[in-house]
């Protein structure tokens, strides 16, 4: 039998998509998931439509057409796939219509994030799920798509929906496209993100986090404590848990008319609503502060002429910021009352600081950001066992991927999406994700791994954001 030939290398994995890469080998984050709710599915034909229109996007994006070699060592590559057969990443399914099919699309983004990528040097690791209601003509079908982080972000899966509404669109309902596509030649892939961004970075910076992660512990000062959910424990068992919450359009707009006049914005809010429900649910003993982080998407920091670089390639390209909260300003939302709008005036007042925190920050950058000082990690697979028992770093994480683009007329329009970051095992116990459409809801979800963080409280704090924010719409204020 003659040998298969050897994977062609396109380029090694940048510093962060090495990162993700570390976490997939190691079950401890696997994958993202970014689905939305197309209307008008192509009739009889739907199946078969709907291949042509994703087929176009393979053949234009080349992070979908890549394997991924060497994960399990400290030198992981991307090598050529030149043949994608589309049946091995599409599943076409139904769930029952009705009440239960929103809580089955929930689960539907549960199950994929507890999978792990299978043969990832030969079969690009990402997957499409396309589910209808089981009735005739249903009218809308939800893309579920879910993907390795190391191939894309969170802002790529929103440009990929956009995308395929576009090909979707202009595709012949009536035509049989092959579902085995051929790419003879090595793709071209977007540089990595340590190319394209020129990074600053202060001695004091590198030398505190340098000596956070690689310092003796009994020269460091102890951590300040702060309510972060059971200790990182990578043998727990993976079993993600997702809930989910539709904003609708008109209470996004008081949201947004709301924030304009106090000087803050939707993560902002989310991130001083967070806190609120959680100094105002938890224990002071349990919770004596709280830190939280948000990912900023790092595009902005791009600086290359568009002839070298084609920007609207899917890739990763991100940065990070944190917010730390002390007993003080925990013991004020815990003992402001309700009433005469002392305790709206104070969420705003959080709200409003977060918002400058976040310019300021975004202004900064890319100067002292942690994503330059990966390089300075020598071996992964230490990296990550040796937090095996630690207690994590954050509260929670909010990534708000934005709005998807308002698209041209077409007979089929996008009215919903959902995202879905990946459980992070040696990370924030819990994420709360962020997604919008135009003239359409603004969702939430969160996400979260079984046993870290007791349910109850997640269902507490789904249903505070959702008394908050209707409230601000019916009256002008956060809290009676």
């Amino acid at each position: 039998m003659a040998q298969s030939s050897a994977p062609r290398v396109i380029r090694p994995l940048g510093k962060l998509e090495a990162y993700s890469s570390s976490r997939h080998v190691l079950g401890i984050y696997r994958c993202v998931v970014v689905s939305a709710r197309y209307t008008n599915p192509h009739g009889s034909n739907a199946d078969a439509a709907f291949l042509g229109g994703l087929a176009q996007l393979v053949a234009r994006q080349p992070m979908l057409r890549v394997g991924i070699i060497g994960e399990d060592t400290n030198t992981p590559k991307f090598v050529h796939v030149p043949q994608v057969d589309l049946l091995n990443h599409v599943v076409f399914r139904s769930l029952p219509a009705g009440e239960d099919y929103e809580t089955g699309l929930d689960l539907l983004h549960a199950w994929c994030h507890d999978q792990l990528w299978p043969e990832v040097q030969t079969l690009p690791p990402w997957r499409v799920i396309v589910v209808r209601p089981d009735v005739a003509n249903p009218g809308f079908e939800d893309v579920v798509f879910s993907f390795h982080h190391s191939l894309m972000d969170g802002t790529s899966a929103k440009n990929f929906h956009e995308e395929l509404l576009t090909a979707l669109n202009q595709v012949d309902e009536g035509a049989e496209p092959p579902h085995v596509l051929e790419f003879p030649e090595l793709p071209v892939l977007p540089k990595t993100q340590e190319e394209l961004i020129k990074y600053t970075n202060s001695i004091f910076f590198v030398s505190r986090v340098v000596w956070a992660e690689l310092g003796p512990s009994f020269l460091k000062r102890p951590k300040p404590a702060i309510w972060n959910g059971e200790r990182i424990d990578l043998q727990l068992p993976h079993k993600a848990r997702i809930l989910s919450l539709d904003i609708p359009a008109e209470v996004v707009s008081t949201m947004l008319s709301e924030c304009r006049k106090h000087s803050s914005s939707i993560t902002a809010l989310l991130h001083a609503l967070c806190l609120t429900s959680f100094a105002r649910r938890l224990p002071p003993k349990d919770s004596p502060s709280f830190k939280a982080a948000t990912p900023i998407n790092a595009r902005r920091y791009i600086k290359v002429p568009t002839d070298s670089e084609d920007i609207t390639l899917f890739r990763v390209a991100v940065a990070t910021m944190e917010h730390e909260w002390p007993s003080v300003d925990l013991d004020a939302l815990r003992t402001t009352e309700t009433s005469a709008g002392k305790l709206n005036n104070l969420i705003w007042d959080h709200a409003r600081k977060i918002r400058t925190h976040l310019q300021a920050r975004t202004a900064s950058l890319p100067a002292d950001d942690p994503v330059s000082l990966l390089k300075y990690i020598p071996d992964w697979e230490t990296f990550w066992k040796k937090k095996q028992g630690q207690q994590r770093d954050y509260s929670w994480e909010i990534s708000n991927i934005g709005a998807l683009k308002r698209p041209e007329d077409g007979r089929r329009k996008i009215t919903r999406a959902m995202f879905t970051n990946g459980i992070i095992v040696a990370g924030p116990p819990l994420c709360l994700n962020v997604v919008s459409v135009p003239d359409g809801p603004l969702t939430l979800t969160i996400s979260w791994n079984q046993d870290v963080v007791p349910e109850e409280l997640m269902k507490g704090l789904l249903e505070d954001l959702s008394t908050y924010t209707t409230h601000l719409h019916e009256t002008g204020k956060l809290t009676v």
